[in-house]
C-alpha cells in the first residue's frame, strides 16, 4: 500500500497535490475515479503517474469489497455503481470542496479553459456527449463538467439552455471555432465520433465538409495533430484559446474557406453547488477566459 499512498494523488497537477491528497481511506476510490474518466488501465496509470498493475489491483478491490458488477463499454460506470460506492463518492466529493478543490473535466477542445486553474483537479480530457458528461456529474465522479453544445443532442431554442435534474447549468460564453491544417486546399475534417459531438458533425457536413472520426481510444492532443497530419486532415480548435504561436510551432494554418461555428457553454453543476465560494472563482474565471479568447478571435477577422 505504501505506493498507493504516494501515488494516489498524482491526477493534480503539482501545485495544487502539494496542498491536497485524498484521505488514506479514499485513495482506492480517487484510483477507480480516475479509471473511469481516463478509460483504460494505461491512461488512468499515466494520469496518475503510477503503474497499470496498481490500477488494475486497486480497482479489483474496490469492485470485490463493494460488489460491483461491470457494465457494459460506454457505460457511465463502467466498472460497476451501486448505493453504497455513490454515497463514498459523495463523501469525497464533500472532502474536495473543504479543501477548495473542484473536480472538473471538458473535451480536448476545451481542456485549456481548466489548465491554470489551481482549485481545479485535473482528468483526463475526453470528447463525451452533454448527456453522459450530465451523468459523470450527477454520480459525483466529477465536480463540474464544462460542456459544449456541439455535444446536445438536438438544437435548443435561441437563448435556452439544457436542463437536467438535480443540475444546475451555468452560461459561460460563446466562442468560434475554426478550421486548421498543414493542407490548406483539404476538404476533409478530422472530427470527434458521432455519438460524442453529434451537432459538430451535422454542422461540418452541412458546409459540404467530408468527415473522418478519430478513434475512441485516441483523445491525447497530440494523437489528434498527428492524424490530421498523417492523413491530411482539417481539425478544429479555437484559436482564440490557444493563440497564433501554437499555430506556427506545430506549422498549421487555417483554412481559407471557414464554415460558421458557433458553440456555447456551460459549466454542469450539482444542484445547490452554484453559490459556493471556490465554483464562483472558478466561473469568474472561465468566462474571463472566454471572454479574452472572443477579443482575440475578433481581432484577427473572426466575427462570433
Amino acid at each position: 500500500m505504501a505506493t498507493l499512498n504516494n501515488s494516489a494523488a498524482r491526477s493534480s497537477p503539482r501545485r495544487v497535490a502539494t496542498a491536497y491528497a485524498p484521505p488514506t481511506p479514499l485513495q482506492d476510490l480517487h484510483i477507480l475515479d480516475m479509471l473511469e474518466l481516463a478509460g483504460s488501465q494505461s491512461r488512468a496509470g499515466v494520469a496518475l503517474s503510477m503503474h497499470q498493475s496498481t490500477v488494475c489491483r486497486s480497482a479489483q478491490l474496490m469492485q470485490s469489497q463493494f460488489r460491483l458488477v461491470p457494465q457494459q463499454s460506454g457505460a457511465v460506470s463502467r466498472y460497476g455503481h451501486n448505493t453504497c460506492l455513490h454515497y463514498l463518492r459523495f463523501a469525497y466529493r464533500e472532502h474536495r470542496q473543504m479543501a477548495g478543490l473542484l473536480r472538473i473535466g471538458t473535451d480536448v477542445l476545451h481542456q485549456i479553459l481548466l489548465a491554470e486553474l489551481q482549485i481545479v483537479q485535473q482528468v483526463p480530457s475526453r470528447f463525451r456527449s452533454s448527456i453522459h458528461w450530465a451523468e459523470l456529474v450527477r454520480h459525483s465522479l466529477l465536480d463540474g463538467a464544462v460542456v459544449s453544445s456541439f455535444s446536445m443532442s438536438k438544437p435548443l431554442a435561441a437563448r435556452q439552455g439544457p436542463q437536467w435534474q438535480d443540475l444546475c447549468v451555468m452560461p459561460l460564453g460563446q466562442l468560434q471555432l475554426q478550421l486548421v491544417t498543414a493542407m490548406p486546399d483539404t476538404r476533409r475534417v478530422l472530427l470527434p465520433r458521432k455519438g460524442a459531438m453529434p451537432l459538430l458533425r451535422a454542422a461540418v457536413e452541412r458546409h459540404g465538409f467530408a468527415v473522418e472520426q478519430q478513434p475512441f481510444a485516441c483523445q491525447e492532443p497530440t494523437a489528434w495533430i498527428k492524424r490530421a497530419r498523417d492523413r491530411k486532415l482539417a481539425m478544429l480548435l479555437c484559436t482564440g484559446l490557444l493563440g497564433s504561436r501554437w499555430l506556427e510551432s506545430h506549422q498549421l494554418v487555417p483554412l481559407a474557406e471557414q464554415p460558421v461555428l458557433i458553440e456555447q457553454l456551460w459549466l454542469l453543476l450539482p444542484q445547490g453547488m452554484e453559490n459556493t465560494r471556490t465554483v464562483q472563482q472558478c466561473l469568474r474565471y472561465l468566462r474571463s477566459q472566454i471572454t479574452r479568447a472572443k477579443t482575440m478571435q475578433n481581432a484577427h477577422g473572426f466575427q462570433s
